[in-house]
């Protein structure tokens, strides 16, 4: 099983740079804190399987650090009567995928090329024939990185997704140095129509951002970058990429207007790993009773 991008070294080096503290337990769990006046709201994201001794390890930390809230989301595997034993609550409010597609590097380009749908290999085929042209960008420059912000954030504002603000996208390419892969895909015409940000991490490496202009849309050119992206970073001896999310219908609302790029996603034959709900620990007892009683949207 792989190792999720929001447990590495250089996911905590981001989010130091752009505002929250993050500490690290004895075997390593990464816990993420927001300051808000006098009380700290702490999120554990994907995190190995925890055990009896890790979860009291928080605890300790957690009240040192005057904690209100702590939010985690589980990684596959974890046993999940240790979480309400120690005093969490299930919760329906993900902040991180709930669910995602892995699709598995280690085998050959024959195998792979044969887990695609007909559609996509025919899609993938026709991109070529209309002279796509895919670029690779280990640690990108900031003017490469611009010009994908750009798509990107059309994206977002046609799709009506959330758009990460410039300055925290741009300092999560950085932060990632030589782990961050930029792919861009350009029309017959040398015009950029699509790209892709993936962030490497031990064992897998994370669909992070993308986008596609208009004119792309119309175009299979998608398919051909996701298919050449896929090869470019088997080629760098990564094990294993992460997707970033599916929709799911245990998060109707969470994952609304994910239909679209599931489904796209889902052509490519990777393996779907849903992930065990989210949990929420209060301080207050009484908040943490109400909760048991009626969940509290946290």
């Amino acid at each position: 099983m792989f190792q999720d991008v929001r447990q590495s070294d250089d996911w905590g080096k981001y989010l130091n740079s752009i505002g929250f503290k993050t500490i690290r337990t004895s075997s390593g769990i990464l816990m993420v804190i927001k300051k808000i006046l006098f009380f700290s709201l702490i999120k554990i994201q994907k995190p190995s399987p925890l055990s009896k001794e890790d979860l009291d390890e928080i605890e300790s930390i957690a009240k040192k650090e005057k904690y209100f809230l702590i939010k985690l989301e589980p990684f596959v595997g974890q046993d999940e009567n240790l979480l309400t034993q120690a005093g969490y609550s299930r919760s329906s409010t993900p902040l991180s995928v709930p669910s995602t597609m892995i699709i598995d590097l280690t085998k050959d380009e024959k195998y792979l090329w044969g887990k695609l749908s007909h559609s996509a290999k025919y899609s993938v085929c026709r991109a070529e024939r209309e002279g796509a042209q895919i670029r690779y960008y280990e640690n990108p420059t900031e003017e490469a990185f611009n010009n994908f912000y750009e798509i990107f954030a059309e994206t977002a504002k046609k799709q009506k997704f959330y758009k990460l603000p410039y300055k925290e996208a741009l300092s999560r390419s950085k932060c990632f140095g030589r782990k961050s892969h930029l792919v861009l895909a350009y029309d017959k015409a040398g015009i950029l129509a699509s790209g892709k940000l993936f962030l490497g991490n031990q064992e897998p490496v994370l669909y992070s951002l993308g986008g596609t202009t208009e004119a792309g849309r119309k175009t299979k050119i998608g398919y051909e970058l996701l298919w050449k992206s896929i090869l470019y970073l088997k080629g760098l001896g990564y094990s294993a990429l992460d997707l970033e999310g599916m929709d799911d219908k245990r998060f109707k609302f969470f994952t609304s207007g994910w239909g679209g790029f599931s489904y796209f996603k889902e052509k490519f034959g990777g393996i779907i790993v849903r992930f065990p709900y989210p949990y929420v620990k209060f301080s207050n007892k009484i908040l943490a009773k109400l909760n048991t009683l009626a969940p509290i949207p946290m």
